[in-house]
């Protein structure tokens, strides 16, 4: 008998249920700056919200933080008035220090903040500042004090020098505790920026300690963690949305994801904004498989309209609660609500307090049994197929089942492992050309239970079918052509037919081109470029990035010293010889005397 551990429910609704579940239930909601009153602190300190985000936060390439409304700004003291979101959060933390408050970072307003996080030194900046923000002491206003409840001296005195108790007086000090990274763009989110994101949150982990009880957290698009596969409309396994056009988000945070377990207290999924087909258990699931473990989970719910394929909508809160109650009872880690303050439907915040206390008090009421056992293996997976795609066997099979769920596939090549998947696809990126290979596939579920093999496939790449790689191209030059020009050029490349060469400047493709050389024209005077070149054969295939070289324009006066013997000149120098402006074209020490024969090699005449 195989007993079901705790740690191994990854893939919630169809794994099994866990007496936990309360523990885990984490309720989240927003607090937007906008559609609070003065008055909505006591109203927001009776929600059964534990976690409130304050919307939104954004740095800039300095790390300098501004917030919205400056909600997490402490303000210049006035005694008749105080900014409402400021006053509001931190009278409700003050008044229950057991509510956390963490400030949330992005949303697609402020998405040009992950673009500040490419360089060691930015990100350096950014974590800095965050960990000063966390550090922060916000100090807490409120009317009608007692004199007990008063912090420090009288800020505020009546004409006859007594404090005046009716006007704002310091009634603490409070703290943030933690950081949301909302971590979502209009484009596709890249695998770098999944990178930068990643070392940024490692970093300010770091620099907390590992003593902090500070929390961070991550949320992302409700399709973020679905097969990148999804992105096709032919593809329906473990997609959750699943409408004729696709997003273009399928699976853009999967690489954060599988390294950041460790790093975020707590995922958010937006499971809204997709519709009223979207699949939120497919993406929840998705989401507990990809970071291993699904108490960490937060489901997305909003009270406002939201967005959908064929229109604006307003979710019923039949729906809302029901959603709720699911997560509470497949292992999830709670919900979050968009959003406390703002509403689409003018409800009141007493309104807003009482729905999702509604919608908590349904995830509360959940009884879960204990673990089960589970010893019963997957089927085999049936029908497996192989084929030769270029320099790429690609197998497909059909789905296995499981009383409980398929938790991943372990494909072999030759009866070694060499992959655990969760699709029903794979391909052999190794494998050489001239070479018969055998596969076969296991399907494995939560428990650790086995299935049989599935049939056995071989496959071999023919080797006329093998793809030749350009050679780099070589003796890359950059030369000043003008101060708006520069002129690159390099050796052809000769071991196989090159279709085109793909020019690069700064690391981002320029032009593409069928000659070994190239004029970039438009620049700017006086300004240092970097470019590189990468060939592509005739078939496709792509060469590696030339070595890079990097060049001045030349200045938009143009003078010119006069050329000297014995200075070191460098490339984009510009000097003047009997009369006639040259820019050099590679770096040299100038010899005893000028030499015509030189002009081609080391210098080039400026137009």
């Amino acid at each position: 008998m195989k007993k079901l551990p705790l740690a191994l429910l990854i893939g919630a609704a169809f794994i099994t249920h866990s007496a936990l579940a309360t523990e885990q239930n984490r309720t989240i909601s927003y607090l937007t700056s906008w559609g609070l009153h003065s008055d909505d602190a006591e109203t927001l300190a009776q929600s059964k919200v534990d976690t409130f985000l304050l919307s939104f936060g954004k740095w800039d390439s300095e790390g300098n933080i501004t917030t919205s409304d400056d909600i997490a700004t402490i303000p210049r003291y006035d005694a008749w008035w105080m900014p409402v979101a400021y006053s509001t959060w931190t009278q409700v933390k003050l008044a229950h220090p057991e509510k956390k408050m963490m400030v949330a970072f992005g949303g697609q307003t402020y998405e040009d903040i992950w673009s500040h996080l490419n360089t060691d030194s930015g990100r350096e900046k950014i974590a800095q500042a965050l960990v000063k923000l966390l550090n922060t002491g916000f100090p807490v206003y409120k009317k009608n004090l007692t004199p007990q409840q008063m912090v420090g001296e009288c800020l505020a005195t009546k004409w006859d020098g007594s404090c005046d108790m009716g006007l704002y007086q310091k009634a603490g000090t409070v703290y943030l505790d933690g950081v949301d990274f909302d971590f979502e763009k209009a484009a596709r989110l890249t695998t770098e920026e999944n990178d930068n994101l990643l070392k940024l949150s490692q970093r300010v982990r770091q620099l907390l300690g590992p003593e902090s009880k500070k929390l961070l957290s991550l949320t992302t698009y409700h399709v973020g963690a679905d097969p990148v596969a999804c992105a096709d409309s032919s593809v329906q396994q473990d997609c959750s949305y699943i409408e004729d056009k696709r997003s273009s988000h399928h699976g853009e945070v999967l690489p954060l994801l599988a390294k950041s377990k460790d790093v975020y207290d707590f995922f958010n999924v937006m499971a809204y904004d997709a519709g009223r087909n979207f699949k939120y258990k497919v993406a929840m699931n998705n989401y507990a498989r990809a970071v291993g473990d699904a108490g960490k989970i937060v489901l997305g719910a909003t009270i406002n309209k939201q967005w959908g394929p064929n229109g604006n909508f307003l979710e019923s809160r039949q729906n809302n609660i029901a959603r709720a109650e699911w997560q509470a009872a497949n292992n999830y880690g709670g919900f979050f609500v968009w959003t406390l303050g703002a509403s689409t439907e003018q409800m009141r915040v007493e309104d807003q307090v009482d729905y999702i206390n509604e919608m908590k008090q349904a995830a509360d009421g959940v009884t879960t049994p204990e673990p089960v056992e589970d010893t019963i293996p997957p089927s085999a997976p049936a029908n497996l197929t192989a084929s030769v795609q270029g320099k790429t066997i690609a197998l497909s099979w059909q789905p296995a089942t499981d009383n409980l769920g398929v938790s991943a596939y372990w494909v072999y090549r030759n009866s070694v492992k060499m992959d655990v998947v969760t699709a029903t696809s794979w391909s052999d990126k190794t494998a050489q050309p001239a070479v018969e290979y055998s596969y076969h596939v296991m399907a494995v579920d939560a428990a650790g239970n086995i299935s049989q093999a599935s049939n056995r496939v071989e496959a071999k790449i023919p080797q006329e079918q093998e793809i030749i790689a350009p050679n780099v191209p070589e003796d890359l030059r950059v030369d000043a052509a003008s101060k708006t020009t520069l002129a690159i050029s390099w050796k052809p490349v000769s071991n196989v037919t090159v279709s085109q060469y793909h020019v690069y400047r700064d690391g981002k493709l320029l032009q593409k081109t069928t000659a070994p050389a190239y004029q970039d024209q438009g620049l700017t005077p006086a300004t240092r470029y970097q470019y590189s070149v990468v060939a592509q054969a005739a078939s496709g295939a792509l060469s590696a990035h030339s070595a890079t070289l990097q060049a001045n324009t030349a200045s938009d006066e143009m003078t010119g010293d006069a050329w000297k013997v014995g200075v070191q000149y460098k490339v984009g120098d510009v000097v003047t010889y009997q009369g006639k402006k040259y820019s050099c074209r590679q770096p040299h020490m100038a010899m005893a005397h000028w030499n015509p024969a030189d002009v081609l090699a080391l210098w080039l005449p400026v137009n």
